[in-house]
Formats: C-alpha cells, sequence, structure tokens
C-alpha cells in the first residue's frame, strides 16, 4: 500500500525514534521521555486543557495547584512511557522483566489452573504497553484486544514491538473469534476498557461519579464464556514498575443478559477508577473519556 507524504514522515519520525531508544541506556530513556513530555504539555495546548479539564472533573475536591502539576507529571510520565516502548528492541525478556516487580500473580494463577483461560481488565496506567511485553515474557499465552493505527508501516512497526516477546495483537474489529480460540487455549486476554466507546458499542456508566460509555465487549464475552475477569494494572515506582493483579470481578448472576451486561461493565469502571486513584498522575488524561457519543443520553 502506497503512503502519502504525511503517513511517510510519520512512518520515517517513528522509525527512527525506535532505533535510537534501542541503543540508549533504560534511564536515557525515562529521561529523555520525561523531557519530550514536558516539551509536548508546553506546546499542545488542545491536550493540555483537555487533561486539566479532566482532572478537574474527577477530583473536584483537589485544589487547583494539584490539578496543575498533576497534569505537568502526566505529560512528562507519558513522555517517558512512549520512550521506554519505543526502546522494546534494545531488551530481552530478562532485562525487561528486572524492572518489574508482580504482586497478587497468585490471583491470575488460581484462574488460569481452571483450564479456561482468562481475561484481564486493565487500563492506560503506568507502562501498560511494557506491562504487556511483561505478561507474555512471563511465559503466559497472551493476547490483547487494541485498535489497529491508521498508518499501516507505523501499525506494522508497533506491532512488532508489541509481539516481541510472544504475545498476540488482536484487532478489536473481528476479535471474537480469536479470543475464543485463545481462550480455548488456556491463554489471557487482556482488554484496555477505560475509553470512551462508541454509542453502539458502549454501555452508559459511572466514571469517577460521572456518566461514560464504556464498551461492553468484555463484559459480553465474559459472560458469554463463563470465563473469570482478573483486574491487573501497571504503575511506575522509580525506574522500574510494580505489576498487580486483584482477585476476579464477581460477575451478575441475576437480570436479563442486557441487565448483567450493563451491570458488570458498571463494575469494570469501578474497578478501573480504583487502579487510577492509586497513581493518578499515570493515567491517560489527555483522553476525553467523559464525553458521551451522540444517542446517549446523559
Amino acid at each position: 500500500m502506497s503512503l502519502g507524504a504525511g503517513e511517510a514522515v510519520s512512518y520515517l519520525a517513528v522509525r527512527l525514534g525506535v532505533s535510537w531508544a534501542g541503543r540508549v541506556s533504560w534511564e536515557a530513556r525515562i529521561s529523555w521521555g520525561r523531557r519530550l513530555g514536558a516539551l509536548w504539555w508546553r506546546v499542545d495546548g488542545a491536550h493540555r486543557r483537555v487533561a486539566l479539564e479532566n482532572l478537574r472533573l474527577a477530583f473536584p475536591e483537589r485544589s487547583a495547584a494539584w490539578v496543575r502539576e498533576t497534569a505537568r507529571e502526566n505529560f512528562r510520565h507519558l513522555g517517558a512511557t512512549a520512550v521506554e516502548f519505543a526502546g522494546v528492541f534494545g531488551e530481552t525478556p530478562e532485562t525487561l522483566l528486572s524492572r518489574f516487580r508482580f504482586e497478587g500473580r497468585d490471583h491470575l494463577d488460581r484462574v488460569l489452573a481452571e483450564g479456561k483461560g482468562a481475561f484481564l481488565l486493565t487500563a492506560h496506567l503506568g507502562n501498560w504497553e511494557l506491562a504487556g511485553l511483561a505478561v507474555a515474557a512471563s511465559g503466559y499465552r497472551f493476547s490483547a484486544v487494541g485498535r489497529r493505527i491508521k498508518n499501516p508501516r507505523v501499525d506494522a512497526l508497533v506491532r512488532t514491538l508489541r509481539e516481541r516477546f510472544g504475545g498476540q495483537l488482536i484487532p478489536h474489529r473481528h476479535a471474537v473469534r480469536p479470543v475464543l480460540r485463545a481462550l480455548r487455549d488456556g491463554g489471557v486476554v487482556g482488554f484496555l476498557l477505560d475509553q470512551r466507546a462508541l454509542s453502539r458499542e458502549g454501555v452508559r456508566s459511572e466514571f469517577f461519579g460521572r456518566p461514560v460509555s464504556t464498551n461492553r465487549g468484555l463484559a459480553t464475552l465474559a459472560l458469554r464464556t463463563e470465563t473469570p475477569v482478573v483486574p491487573a494494572f501497571c504503575r511506575r515506582e522509580g525506574t522500574g514498575f510494580v505489576a498487580w493483579c486483584e482477585p476476579p470481578v464477581e460477575p451478575p448472576s441475576q437480570g436479563t443478559r442486557e441487565e448483567r451486561i450493563r451491570s458488570f461493565t458498571r463494575r469494570f469502571d469501578r474497578v478501573v477508577e480504583g487502579a487510577v486513584r492509586r497513581c493518578p498522575e499515570q493515567w491517560f488524561w489527555v483522553h476525553r473519556r467523559w464525553r458521551l457519543p451522540e444517542g446517549m443520553a446523559p
């Protein structure tokens, strides 16, 4: 497929960034990433305003100074997250895992011992990209459902990074069969469930006490297959990370199919909110999470 000039330039920039990041030290990636994030904060007024507005909505009790400093740190964190991920070609499974401490892993292992696979409920928190790679590097049969990048060459490059240690990316369109196949093989399938869903895909839910639209896919598949959903998140600590699992989310037992899907999805949002509250400066505040799609009443 031929690329337009803009797509070609974007691909070249990403390719050069990946090549450079894979050659420098881990600490240099963090340092330069934080600098890039600080520059992003200064030049991108649109995303800066989104982050500030979102933090004010989520934490109305916090001071203006706290909101602003948390937003600034969030940009620095996201810059570091991007450069850390870009440097994956410079890592081995062993060096990556040396940066992680795992907590609550027994919650996942107990579910997998039942032989039906497991869903992971996760979010854009900490370095979610490296966390997925760490799950695969730890020996789990890991897949993640995600959206493809519009630029096909950038998409292919990023997919290579994401699958470097044996994991698999499942494009969110037509994901059902690959997900079911992964579960039959005793695999772990991750869903990032913290971004706005279109009205036809979404359930009206609440996040930080305000209405949101959340994708119904995880609840639908979990109820259909009777597969446990294990919350799993990541947070940055120093130059490394903590990846933690929580007990499986209890599925609703009563109501119509649609009522159970809605109830289950709302439980997911409460779990994600709890994780974000543990390290609010590390979530993806630049996304308009609280914008409801057309056709969904506020």
